[in-house]
């Protein structure tokens, strides 16, 4: 046995032939002494003998500036996930919650949030609460956490009384390490005062804000009860929050921001540029001329998968009988709000293989790419300019998930053509009345009193405003006009050497590749020159015929 502070627990009869985790089979033993004992793990025992004192040179260095209690442990946290490292904004996310910062985090779906939360509470004492909008979420996410042995539950009207009575005892003795609840269940309207209060009463650590962006009243995805967290965090005794969402702009990060009432937050925005995804802003004179340049778009070969998106329901159906028109083999299906459960389920099997026949190609309303992971989506094309530019890198953001060259086109009729000072012309264009209308229609399905209706349309009529600005071919590169809208370049910070050292510990760096070809306006892309464009840059096959 060995007398060391860093010593490592090793099993005397290995767990493989049996051995249990009783104090009679574990002994302490060295980096050295260990790794006599496991000669097939070696490697991995010198790197934690090596992260063990990079994280004290780290730390001696640092002075206690920017790294907190609880950052050295960083490498138990990643085994314990089975990961090999945090990506770069992950690791930023992690240490600025060690110090105990307020944290706005925008990254793309699928890109492991999660764990941007789930580390720093696993390091610091108590639990922490999670509020998530959808039951399906919190289900999955506790199922996750279990299967890693780490305590946590959620509180939701499908528990039984008897079931909710047993887990709010055990909250109350602080049995969890995590509790996930929707936001409702802070309502005194619907929810008992009692249980309010026992909630309220535990004190957390972090209250992590899930889909943040349901706090913004202009937005469609709005919850009256989000706009409220900001007082709940006041009554748990103002802790630090955490907040997540795929896709919010600067004017979205800062109503976020306001609302839950966060001191000096650190932003984070990951995901936004996409080098591999090639953007197009297509301008075209008519519907007519839109349907054909589809059409043509339809036939590449580039090996994944097309969605389609259209603004409603009446548009989806006439481009699915226009495209299935002119060629009976672009007889695509229609996802949207309105079919049946079993329909949806069947078109999303198909969509994403799990199901024969598969589909390659889908014409889809914004409900269809929530959630969606297809990792060969090759080519999203949008009708019209969506409601906002949030809505646009949320969907042409489907594409290229698996870093291959992918294409996203959007297109906007010559009537949208309008220069940005033209008011008029861009209120009366028919793309721009129809996202005004469904705006309208969608805030005054809202609780809110007709002042905070006003003032919400408003902001959403400017929202649109900002698309269109943006749709609209003009002397400035596409991409940079959505790098700008998502995070100011002067937030950019040189990053010092003791984050460089601990970046090189526990993170590692996706470099997306950068295609030759980057947007309709650094390329002088026109419709009529597209496929030859794409031909020879991406060298996607053209069908003739």
């Amino acid at each position: 046995m060995c007398e060391s502070p860093d010593a490592d627990v090793h099993h005397l009869i290995p767990r493989s032939i049996g051995g249990k985790d009783e104090p009679g089979n574990l002994i302490t033993l060295c980096d050295g002494c260990h790794a006599a004992h496991h000669p097939s793990l070696q490697a991995t025992l010198s790197r934690r003998f090596i992260e063990r004192w990079a994280c004290r040179l780290a730390k001696w260095l640092d002075g206690g500036r920017l790294l907190s209690d609880g950052f050295d442990w960083l490498g138990s946290i990643l085994r314990l996930f089975a990961i090999r490292s945090f990506r770069e904004s992950q690791l930023d996310v992690v240490l600025a919650a060690l110090q105990g910062r307020s944290i706005l985090f925008i990254s793309p779906t699928g890109s492991g949030k999660s764990l941007c939360f789930q580390a720093p509470a696993l390091l610091r004492a108590g639990t922490t609460f999670v509020i998530s909008p959808l039951k399906a979420l919190m289900s999955d996410q506790i199922a996750h956490l279990q299967h890693r042995k780490i305590p946590g539950t959620f509180i939701n009207s499908d528990l039984g009384s008897a079931e909710k009575q047993a887990r709010y005892e055990m909250i109350d003795q602080g049995m969890f390490k995590f509790i996930y609840c929707a936001p409702e269940r802070f309502d005194e309207d619907t929810v008992s005062p009692i249980e309010i209060q026992r909630l309220l009463a535990l004190k957390p650590n972090y209250l992590v804000v899930d889909e943040a962006h349901c706090i913004v009243r202009w937005g469609h995805d709005f919850r009256r009860s989000y706009g409220q967290l900001g007082q709940v965090r006041l009554r748990m005794g103002n802790p630090p929050v955490l907040a997540f969402t795929a896709t919010a702009g600067r004017k979205t990060q800062d109503e976020i921001v306001r609302s839950l009432r966060m001191e000096n937050p650190k932003i984070v925005v990951a995901g936004v540029d996409r080098p591999n995804i090639v953007l197009m802003r297509l301008r075209t004179e008519g519907d007519s001329e839109k349907i054909r340049t589809i059409s043509r778009l339809l036939h590449f070969q580039h090996g994944g998968k097309t969605m389609l998106f259209v603004p409603t329901l009446k548009v989806g159906e006439f481009v699915q009988s226009e495209l299935a028109r002119i060629s009976p083999e672009n007889a695509i299906p229609f996802y949207h709000s309105q079919l049946s459960t079993a329909r949806k389920d069947e078109l999303l099997g198909k969509f994403t293989g799990r199901t024969d026949p598969m589909i390659s190609c889908m014409i889809c309303t914004n409900a269809f790419g929530m959630g969606l992971d297809v990792p060969n989506v090759r080519l999203v094309i949008h009708w019209q300019p969506p409601d906002s530019a949030e809505s646009y890198l949320q969907e042409f953001g489907r594409a290229g998930r698996d870093r291959k060259p992918s294409l996203a086109v959007l297109f906007y009729d010559t009537a949208n053509g309008y220069p940005k000072t033209d008011l008029k012309r861009r209120e009366n264009s028919d793309d721009a009345k129809l996202l005004r209308f469904m705006a309208e229609k969608t805030i005054n399905s809202t609780e809110m009193s007709s002042e905070d209706k006003e003032v919400a349309l408003a902001s959403k009529y400017d929202v649109i405003d900002e698309m269109f600005e943006m749709a609209t071919p003009g002397r400035a590169c596409f991409r940079q006009k959505l790098l700008n809208y998502f995070c100011d370049p002067a937030d950019k910070k040189p990053r010092g050497f003791v984050i460089w050292l601990v970046s090189r510990l526990f993170s590692s760096r996706a470099r997306l590749p950068r295609m030759s070809m980057c947007c309709d306006y650094c390329n002088r892309v026109t419709a009529q020159n597209l496929l030859d464009t794409l031909h020879r840059k991406l060298k996607w096959e053209v069908i003739k015929g």
